[in-house]
């Protein structure tokens, strides 16, 4: 009996053995050294390195295996707003990497880059320059700009979609939301029409398609008078809100629906996918959305704003304080509400004789296929009015490579198209070589900038990739600059308060 005990036991051993064997196999990833060898690349549609928060990071792809890529672009920049206001507030924990998103941060910022001519709606330019905390990559910067229309040239139609729910209860959210919006009527041109469609159990029409002109001071009131009490029929308020753009839709104008919320939806649709859908439909009649999320809650529904305002050929924003409510809704109101490229997607084409390997810096959420890019009826990402945009490559270039020879390096496509156009017509094309003229041993300020947010964000993420990235490095390139951006000037206060935080036994 002991016999067969004793045996009992040596096979719960063998299989307990084995089976931990295969989980390890299983789990066990390849991992990326700093020289340029990187993990296995992704299918030809791209992918990004997960860990136990997500996507975090596109991976290394070698261009022997792969040479291209494919990604739509959009301008959002709220994650960024909610990462810096954490650190500046020094309210966060562990979970600060999960805000950081490379393109957001990039497109939060205005560059001196070249302006679209004529009737270009975007323009396109490069530049090529050593990578500062990787001495074997360089760092290749595609830059982006819209096309700038003046908020006084385009008569709107704007519905206001303000969540009253009680959640929104307190100073930084119904209060907030209020001041925000005021502000935000108060830059409007007279003739624009203004709605106002509440939500919390029921739905209410505030305002029905007031012109601001003599009613400003009325449309003000109504605004300031808001409360937060009930449930968030988010249902409701977001059928009402179409409805009511529908009935004073403006040919030719801008017809928009602005939400604003702490993202909590809790009756009618809760489920991401028939919210996409409804509005997914909605975008196609010709009236967009943008989407606020706002307060001082960082974990509220991050991932539903960001899907409704994709969904709706929209922007997703985020207000922290009327700092942030100022930069959003006056500074770059006409960015924020108005739409002058859509289904915008970029596709690069490395040459495989001089580039060994390449890795997309942010956009991880935004990668497509080679047939999604040639098909047309693609619903791709949205750039509004006024933006400049920083598409981030790190390459390593094959041994022996001299950039003072006349040299291929990359070919880049930006495809677009009108707000009007429908989703068969013809996207209009950029086309942009990148040749060894495009390296520079001297970078602008525009790209020593560049450089030190995304060297901040490698060290934000403590990423794999970051090679040598260093705070200081950081610090001390900002420090060289001169900045008349306020808003650079802040995220020269960011970075120090982040590394303040780390001597204090922050993070």
């Amino acid at each position: 009996m002991r016999k067969k005990y004793v045996v009992f036991t040596l096979i719960l051993i063998m299989i307990a053995a084995i089976t931990l064997c295969a989980f390890t196999a299983c789990a066990s990833t390849p991992d990326d050294d700093n020289s340029g060898n990187s993990i296995p690349p992704p299918l030809i549609s791209g992918g990004a390195d997960f860990d136990e928060t997500g996507i975090k990071e596109n991976p290394v792809i070698n261009t022997a295996e792969q040479n291209d890529l494919y990604f739509s672009i959009d301008t959002h920049t709220a994650e960024y707003t909610q990462l810096k206001n954490m650190i500046l507030d020094g309210n966060y924990n562990n979970f600060l990497a999960d805000h950081v998103k490379i393109d957001q941060m990039l497109n939060y910022f205005k560059y001196d880059y070249i302006t679209p001519q004529d009737d270009e709606l975007l323009a396109i330019n490069a530049s090529m320059f050593d990578c500062p905390y990787n001495e074997e990559k360089k760092l290749l910067r595609i830059g982006l700009t819209s096309k700038q229309v003046e908020i006084e040239s385009v008569q709107n139609n704007i519905v206001l979609l303000l969540d009253v729910s009680g959640s929104m209860s307190g100073a930084t959210k119904i209060d907030l939301m209020k001041n925000a919006m005021i502000q935000m009527v108060e830059n409007l041109n007279e003739n624009d029409v203004i709605s106002i469609v509440t939500y919390s159990n029921n739905t209410k029409i505030i305002v029905d398609g007031m012109t601001m002109g003599s009613n400003a001071n009325e449309i003000k009131r109504k605004i300031n008078d808001l409360r937060a009490n009930g449930g968030t029929n988010g249902e409701g308020g977001i059928q009402t809100a179409y409805e009511v753009a529908k009935k004073h839709f403006i040919e030719g104008g801008n017809n928009r629906v602005i939400l604003a919320t702490d993202g909590d939806f809790n009756i009618g649709i809760s489920d991401d996918g028939q919210l996409k859908e409804f509005i997914s439909a909605k975008r196609d009649d010709g009236t967009y959305l943008t989407c606020i999320g706002l307060g001082n809650s960082y974990e509220y529904s991050r991932s539903t704003m960001e899907a409704l305002a994709k969904s709706g050929n929209g922007y997703w924003g985020y207000i922290h304080n009327m700092d942030d409510a100022k930069k959003l809704l006056v500074d770059d109101l006409a960015s924020t509400i108005i739409t002058i490229a859509k289904d915008v997607k970029a596709k690069i084409v490395f040459n495989t004789d001089t580039v060994k390997n390449f890795r997309l810096l942010g956009y991880e959420n935004n990668i497509i296929s080679s047939d999604d890019y040639d098909d047309e009826t693609t619903d791709a990402g949205e750039i509004g009015t006024g933006f400049t945009l920083s598409l981030c490559f790190e390459i390593t270039l094959n041994e022996e490579i001299d950039l003072s020879q006349s040299l291929n390096i990359a070919n880049v496509n930006i495809r677009y198209k009108d707000p009007e156009a429908t989703a068969e017509d013809p996207s209009k094309e950029l086309d942009l070589p990148i040749t060894s003229d495009t390296y520079t041993d001297a970078p602008s300020q525009d790209d020593e900038f560049v450089a030190s947010v995304v060297e901040f964000a490698l060290i934000l993420l403590n990423s794999k990739y970051k090679a040598e990235a260093n705070i200081d490095n950081v610090i001390e390139r900002l420090q060289s600059m001169e900045f008349g951006d306020e808003y650079k000037k802040e995220f020269v206060q960011v970075v120090r308060a982040y590394k303040n935080s780390l001597s204090n036994g922050a993070r």
